[in-house]
């Protein structure tokens, strides 16, 4: 994990003719209805969709290092990987704050002291998630999903230098900057997992991992929530999309039922080290199976267009 100062990541005048990240990185081109839109809105979509992208990040590494980190930097306070821990838990601090100062750079009218502006997580559900994230020996979930979606981090990052030509230039260099400290918290997190998962009692493992392919599936995969709120804003900024929204959410939630899409978001060749980790365990052997789904798999979500996404 590496120590660079803040300063790191300098934030000047957005070049905002270009993509924020690659397209594919984003779910509606791969819908039919993407190469319809008018390059414009294609873009635009791209730059709102990029914030969404990062607002995960973002609650992520809040849940990080406001609750999971703490709690295990006390439960190994005597040992030296306490105080890889704690730059661990630094570092997050440090990529909130970078991801926050871009936001408000981009979408100064969006962001201000917020941090999330598309991701609404209800109250209920923040509470459940946070009270299990202080109790991370006990709801290991937590961590599993921290280590799947910080290994995701480091291909997208990859995949966003090699079109670096295309990209805004400040994107480029923070995903370069976040991705270079993912590859040692995720050594972290299997340094912990492949203690705390053995020490649980066998329903509880069951119980984790429930937890653990439900909440990647349902919030972590496809955005059907907050990924829908983007493109209600971009109807409003462009009404002309107005009448095509029904075919907009029949398209995006359509994706639910495609494993090569789900394969762009979780798959061994993405995260190898998180589905070998979760190898060595029975509850987890199917791991990507469970997160691919099958072919022409449903969502309950499909047949009341009207619920919020």
């Amino acid at each position: 994990m590496g120590d660079r100062p803040a300063s790191a990541f300098v934030i000047g005048e957005i070049d905002r003719s270009r993509r924020f990240v690659p397209e594919h990185i984003t779910p509606l081109p791969h819908t039919a209805i993407f190469a319809e839109l008018p390059p414009d809105i294609r873009l635009r979509y791209n730059q709102l969709m990029a914030s969404c992208y990062h607002e995960h990040f973002i609650h992520l590494e809040r849940m990080l290092s406001e609750f999971i980190l703490p709690a295990l930097i006390e439960r190994y306070r005597d040992q030296p990987l306490a105080a890889r821990l704690a730059v661990f838990r630094d570092e997050e601090r440090k990529h909130t704050a970078w991801f926050h100062a871009l936001h408000r750079a981009t979408e100064p009218a969006l962001y201000r002291d917020n941090y999330y502006h598309f991701l609404q997580v209800p109250r209920p559900g923040q509470r459940l998630l946070s009270a299990c994230a202080r109790r991370p020996a006990r709801f290991p979930f937590c961590l599993w999903i921290a280590m799947i979606i910080e290994e995701r981090t480091i291909p997208a990052a990859r995949e966003m230098l090699q079109a670096a030509h295309e990209i805004e230039p400040h994107f480029v260099t923070l995903h370069r900057l976040h991705a270079a400290d993912e590859a040692g918290h995720v050594s972290c997190d299997a340094e912990v997992l492949r203690e705390i998962w053995p020490a649980l009692s066998r329903p509880n493992r069951w119980f984790n991992r429930v937890m653990f392919v439900t909440l990647l599936r349902e919030f972590f995969g496809l955005p059907k929530r907050a990924g829908w709120r983007v493109i209600l804003h971009l109807a409003g900024e462009y009404p002309e999309l107005q009448p095509q929204l029904p075919r907009l959410r029949r398209e995006l939630l359509g994706l639910e039922r495609d494993r090569a899409y789900r394969g762009t978001l979780y798959s061994r060749q993405r995260e190898p080290r998180t589905f070998s980790l979760a190898d060595d365990f029975p509850e987890l052997a199917d791991l990507e199976a469970a997160l691919l789904g099958p072919d022409g798999a449903t969502t309950p979500l499909e047949e009341g267009e009207s619920k919020p996404a």
